[in-house]
């Protein structure tokens, strides 16, 4: 139990970037009398890739201000040239019918064979909604609530045995990550941060109707502990509910704090949430929690937060599209060892669009075969987005990365309308490729992991770069880890879980990085989790954690 409990927030200290003040930054749209022709609404078919930028010019409409000239921002756009609108033959190209014959389905059911492998029905309350999953043990339904299960959550956090970090998936893109207390008195309780929670059964804005989940919530809001803040990536259904945020405040209306992309603080309010605790914030703005004034305090009790770049889109109804805008989250921690701990949350991205149906390589067969030249096999034709390493390069390479790894809630939510199996179904599917550029699938979620836990050039770095002197010495005193999120919640078949877990083994297999179901603790020898051994701390590792399930990192 916590003998020293905060019964206020963390006093707050914000930086706003200042190269605003002179410049409108490019992601940044300004009202004007006509938008250029790439700029009007998207309509029509393809309207569901949410590439095309769009906003709503009425007068009524929220929107954030830039500081430049005082000039009203009307919307926001992914300003790299990685932001690629498919044509119509590409889309067409990408679709298919029929059973889907993916090979990583048997590396994923390959699996079920480890004897740590429960092959019992699991109980009625954490049993997945697949239509098949009783026919057990061997439809996919079957076989991917054998392998992806929920665990009752455990929030306890020992700094003894979690000295850096203790994160939990708590389903779809919510991740609860436990920190070290800015406080020296022992028992101080840790700063939680939990970033895009969302535990309603379904995402969209009533409960009768909509996207519905697959796996219900690992365990209800009021189970949750204390919480000091709270992480918003982009205002979409599946990442900013309603209920789910409305409970959070009231269970811990004493101490959150709610981080938010430009033009969502608006909504935060008219739920009636004070506005002192809603903080907005744009790419590259930081701010500080700190203990508060009077309490002793040090240059290591304090945690710091960027709001950084992503590449994605935003809105909740018709004409709304892209006028408020979407981030990821960095926050970097002092230990008490001097070490930094980095923690990096991509919310919702894509990184690469692909314009080939066959990308990416696939195996042969559910077996491991020899390494393939993995550069080869990359779809160079469409730029990938800077930002990942621009992030590395200018805040330091994370320790640790809360990453996408499917498409999930997006053309599934038009597949579920017609709810029957892939060899029947007259609705298609699509390969990775074609959405790639607005979600993450597995393998371009490896290759942004290894990108960036790359040490950045130390020529190219400078004392002007976000972190200062401090970017000339990055190192990496915690072996990286990245979890899998964004994946096995709002899917309508089992096939879609094994597909993701067998297409993320095959993608670290490729990449040099070690897949794992679990993480055994650094000097427990011999200790194995559901994939092996805990890799070298020079290894890079890839978890796909259960729901509910927590890491503790040291």
């Amino acid at each position: 139990m916590e003998s020293t409990s905060r019964s206020e927030p963390l006093e707050l200290h914000i930086n706003r970037e200042a190269q605003r003040e002179t410049t409108t930054p490019p992601h940044h749209v300004l009202a004007t009398k006509a938008f250029p022709a790439r700029l009007k609404p998207s309509s029509g078919w393809s309207s569901y890739l949410s590439y095309l930028p769009s906003w709503d010019p009425s007068p009524g409409a929220a929107r954030p201000t830039s500081n430049a000239e005082t000039k009203t921002t009307a919307g926001f756009r992914n300003p790299w040239p990685s932001w690629y609108t498919p044509t119509r033959a590409q889309v067409w190209d990408h679709l298919g019918w029929g059973e889907d014959q993916d090979p990583c389905i048997d590396i994923a059911s390959s699996h079920l064979r480890d004897p740590t492998i429960s092959d019992t029905l699991p109980e009625k309350s954490k049993r997945p909604r697949f239509s098949d999953v009783k026919g057990w043990p061997d439809s996919p339904g079957a076989k991917a609530a054998r392998l992806l299960r929920i665990q009752d959550p455990d929030f306890s956090f020992d700094p003894s045995t979690s000295p850096y970090a203790k994160a939990t998936w708590l389903g779809h893109a919510g991740v609860l990550v436990q920190l070290p207390s800015l406080s020296p008195a022992k028992g101080s309780r840790p700063i939680r941060c939990l970033f895009d929670p969302m535990f309603s059964m379904r995402c969209s804005p009533i409960q009768r109707a909509g996207p519905i989940r697959a796996y219900p919530p690992p365990c209800r809001v009021q189970a949750l502990p204390t919480i000091d803040a709270v992480f918003i990536s982009h205002n979409h259904f599946d990442h900013l509910d309603y209920d789910t945020i409305m409970a959070i405040w009231k269970s811990s209306k004493e101490t959150v704090r709610f981080f938010v992309p430009l033009g969502n603080r608006q909504w935060f309010v008219e739920c009636g949430i004070s506005k002192e605790r809603v903080t907005e914030m744009d790419w590259w703005d930081s701010a500080t929690l700190s203990l508060l004034q009077g309490e002793e305090s040090s240059s290591s009790q304090s945690l710091e937060i960027w709001c950084t770049p992503a590449q994605h889109s935003s809105g909740r109804a018709g004409n709304d599209a892209n006028s408020t805008l979407w981030s990821s989250w960095y926050l970097r921690r002092q230990n008490v060892d001097g070490s930094t701990y980095r923690i990096f949350f991509a919310g919702d991205t894509g990184y690469q669009f692909h314009g080939s149906p066959d990308w990416p390589p696939s195996p042969p067969s559910g077996k491991n075969t020899p390494r393939p030249s993995v550069q080869a096999s990359d779809d160079t034709e469409y730029p990938p987005c800077p930002a990942f390493a621009e992030i590395r390069d200018r805040l330091g390479p994370p320790t640790l990365l809360l990453l996408p790894a499917a498409v999930e809630s997006t053309y599934s939510y038009l597949r579920s309308f017609v709810p029957l199996p892939d060899w029947i179904s007259p609705f298609p599917r699509h390969s990775q490729g074609i959405t790639a550029g607005i979600h993450m699938p597995p393998w371009d979620a490896v290759r942004v992991f290894k990108l960036m836990t790359e040490l950045p050039d130390k020529d190219n770095t400078s004392e002007g770069a976000v972190g200062g002197s401090e970017s000339k010495k990055f190192s990496h005193p915690h072996p990286p880890v990245a979890i899998a999120m964004h994946w096995g919640t709002f899917v309508t078949e089992g096939v879609e879980v094994l597909k993701t877990l067998g297409q993320l083994e095959w993608a670290c297999q490729q990449h040099g990085v070690n897949f794992a179901r679990s993480l055994s603790m650094s000097g427990e020898k011999g200790k194995k989790s559901e994939s092996g051994d805990r890799p070298p701390k020079e290894v890079p590792v890839f978890i796909a954690l259960n729901h509910g399930q927590s890491v503790e990192l040291r």
